[in-house]
């Protein structure tokens, strides 16, 4: 058995996947007998380095760490069917509780180096023929693509943080740069004037972003979300300085919920004048 753990700051929903199947199959090949940790990790100045760290096996904790920064999915597999090797020489009793890696381990320990073959021999071969029977179309991998891994959240999760800081920030309790507004304005790295010098904002408008072309162009944003009365009632809870509580157990994307706020705030905004 295996458990994931993203302590990066990317997404690897598919790559969370990919190790799902890879796992039983490097197990099969190597036999080990012991549950281990996966840990994606990042590490900005590390992946900066030409020689920089690309994973490593902690044998006391069982553990193995990926770092994902700037990597091709496929190269962090390959580092995982390596350490996996060291996890079954782990599960052997190969490593000794006095067993350091200094720089250099590699050539100076002939026990060491010996492990080290291993790894690199087998972690190589094991993820070249796992690859190449998902290429030859031997073997299927169920990896649902066309879903992107956001992380999900209930309504009310929404309303209690999204909605505050949001109102923090318009009335002057937390600031907000411009990178950020620039972003939440759908032109990173531009401001307003730069993105669409012509044009109305878009949320000033207080719209979407549909064009008028579209046949849906004119209906209220919210029956796109199936979410207009929850808007309402978030709208008058807000107004009237309540509280909001949960209407429904639906969960929505970060997309989404950003996009509602954006609409709670210009409707208030709207009836406020």
């Amino acid at each position: 058995m295996h458990k994931c753990k993203n302590h990066s700051t990317g997404n690897v929903y598919h790559l969370e996947q990919m190790v799902g199947d890879f796992f039983p199959y490097s197990q099969q090949k190597l036999g080990f007998d012991r549950d281990v940790t996966i840990v994606f990790k990042s590490d900005k100045p590390n992946s900066s380095k030409m020689l920089g760290k690309t994973a490593y096996y902690d044998p006391g904790a069982a553990e193995v760490v990926l770092y994902v920064d700037g990597r091709h999915p496929k190269d962090i597999m390959r580092s995982l069917s390596h350490e996996l090797v060291h996890h079954t020489q782990n599960c052997r009793g190969d490593f000794t509780d006095s067993q350091e890696t200094p720089e250099g381990y590699a050539q100076k320990d002939p026990h060491l180096r010996k492990m080290e073959r291993e790894a690199y021999t087998k972690g190589n071969l094991i993820f070249r023929d796992y690859e190449d029977l998902i290429k030859t179309g031997k073997k299927e991998v169920d990896i649902d693509f066309s879903k992107s891994g956001d992380a999900k959240m209930s309504l009310k999760e929404w309303k209690n943080n999204e909605i505050n800081t949001k109102l923090m920030k318009k009335w002057g309790f937390l600031k907000e740069s411009k990178e950020e507004l620039y972003e939440e304005a759908g032109h990173p790295g531009q401001s307003c004037k730069e993105a669409h010098p012509d044009e109305p904002h878009p949320v000033a408008e207080g719209w979407g972003y549909r064009d008028e072309d579209d046949e849906g162009w004119g209906k209220d944003p919210a029956a796109f979300t199936g979410t207009a009365e929850e808007e309402e009632e978030a709208g008058d809870a807000l107004k009237r300085g309540g509280a909001v509580e949960e209407t429904t157990s639906r969960k929505i994307s970060v997309r989404e919920a950003k996009q509602i706020t954006r609409r709670i705030m210009e409707r208030v905004r709207k009836e406020g004048r």
